[in-house]
């Protein structure tokens, strides 16, 4: 979703509060952020259904990591690509909760179905991607574990992905900006599924 990364707040399993708090610690961002219109939530909360636009802190510039295990990176790369892309053009998505529909088959647990939720505080900021009839569409450009954050065991990881948001609109230029999503996933039977968003 788009530049200012657009997040609804997920609570992890119980349990997990320690986990979350030092991957908070590892990878919060600062304020500020253009255009938070358009912008995608950074977090999903089981209990909660504001969103909160938060900025990304990662550079484009920064090399894809190899530290993570090949299915979990797999993973998390292609539930951010599912959550972040966008098209606000005719007969395509009709709001963020198209994409937020797409990443829930990535997703497991109370997270499934509070991905696909329309909330009504995201009306204007998609009523801004349709007037552009824009497309927004993402390139991954790193995934890590959070600084401060556990290395992944073999059933549960937390990763940060990194990724450029290029938002086009039907007519004037492309605009690009960094992004940052942090996950928790766990292993499951259908293999490594998202179950929490936690602070990036």
């Amino acid at each position: 979703m788009p530049r200012s990364s657009r997040f609804i707040r997920i609570s992890a399993a119980v349990g997990v509060v320690g986990t979350l708090a030092a991957l908070s610690a590892g990878c919060s961002s600062g304020p500020g952020a253009s255009r938070p219109s358009t912008a995608q939530p950074n977090t999903v909360s089981a209990s909660s259904t504001e969103v909160t636009t938060v900025p990304a802190a990662q550079s484009s510039a920064t090399p894809p990591s190899t530290s993570l295990p090949a299915n979990v990176e797999q993973a998390a790369r292609a539930f951010t690509t599912a959550y972040a892309e966008h098209d606000a053009r005719d007969g395509k998505d009709s709001s963020f909760a198209d994409a937020g529909a797409r990443a829930s088959q990535l997703a497991s647990g109370d997270l499934v179905a509070i991905l696909s939720q329309k909330r009504p505080g995201q009306d204007a900021a998609w009523a801004t991607l349709r007037a552009e009839k824009a497309r927004q569409t993402v390139e991954i450009t790193s995934s890590a574990v959070p600084d401060g954050a556990p290395a992944p065991t073999q059933s549960v990881a937390l990763v940060r992905v990194g990724y450029t948001l290029t938002t086009a609109p039907a007519s004037g230029p492309e605009q690009r900006s960094g992004e940052q999503l942090a996950l928790r996933l766990e292993h499951t039977s259908q293999g490594w599924r998202v179950t929490a968003l936690p602070w990036a």
